[in-house]
């Protein structure tokens, strides 16, 4: 089946909807016994549960391995950040890293906590700078490479800061648009646009419409066709009419861009190939 194509605008974007992924509390190895039953509470989704058993735990009267009261510190920030104590969390959170700093999961708190509150130059400095190694320990998380550079690709989208965009989706997709979901490719044709790119605008354009039914097809290669990229619009016309020749539409638009082009002769051909119905 067709895909329809969706272009949103701008703030309604994969990008500008994409968020810091949460912590999943899933693990069953855990290296200490006192935090099976809070992990158990997160697991859950019970946060006032966890909340209350990570504090009873952390009061009790003896000493603390540094990593375990970490993972509580840990625990509890991301249940209070879940009950809506932001600034709580981000101090709990502080207090983990303090303990034990090479983790994530508390540094994914605080970039939430700052992305949460639409402060997204704070939270992309704070993952850009990031120089976390392997923990080894089973109860922090882990963020891929492409998680890590669509994070910050997001940020610097809701910053207007296209270049960055751009830097960030090629490491996060090094094997091309074509391995990206398709409502990311269809940021990556706007993000061409905002850059006034007509090559990655045809490349990414080239790809979109393979999918799409003609009338969506045509919204995308107008797009390019009134930026003023008629040979790049008159290529990617050319390619999507060769299987769909009997189309009305389609023949329209590469008679138009033909005698701009001053492909006369062209023009003329395509005019003779069939009754050309001149309805807009």
């Amino acid at each position: 089946m067709m895909r329809k194509l969706t272009l949103q605008p701008r703030e309604e974007s994969f990008l500008s909807g994409y968020r810091v992924p949460e912590l999943s509390f899933d693990c069953d190895d855990l290296p200490y016994s006192s935090l099976v039953p809070i992990w158990n509470h997160m697991r859950n989704g019970n946060w006032e549960a966890a909340s209350a058993e990570a504090r009873q735990a952390m009061d009790q009267p003896r000493i603390f391995h540094p990593e375990e009261r970490a993972a509580m510190e840990m625990a509890l920030a991301e249940a209070q950040r879940r009950l809506g104590a932001t600034e709580p969390a981000r101090r709990m959170a502080g207090r983990s890293l303090d303990l034990f700093p090479n983790q994530l999961a508390s540094h994914m708190i605080q970039v939430n906590v700052l992305a949460g509150r639409k402060d997204y130059l704070a939270a992309y400095l704070h993952m850009s700078n990031l120089a976390v190694g392997d923990t080894k320990t089973t109860w922090d998380t882990v963020l891929s490479t492409t998680e890590t550079h669509t994070l910050l690709a997001a940020w610097s989208w809701q910053l207007g800061k296209w270049d960055d965009v751009a830097d960030h989706l090629e490491s996060a997709y090094p094997e091309g648009i074509e391995t990206m979901p398709a409502p990311l490719r269809e940021d990556c044709f706007r993000l061409a646009l905002y850059r006034n790119n007509p090559g990655d605008a045809t490349a990414v354009a080239s790809i979109m419409i393979r999918n799409l039914e003609e009338t969506e097809a045509d919204k995308v290669i107008q797009a390019i066709a009134q930026q003023g990229w008629q040979e790049e619009a008159l290529t990617l016309y050319t390619a999507f009419y060769e299987t769909r020749s009997e189309s009305q539409l389609l023949r329209r638009r590469l008679v138009a861009l033909n005698i701009k082009q001053g492909r006369i002769d062209e023009a003329r051909r395509l005019s003779g190939s069939g009754a050309l119905r001149l309805a807009a």
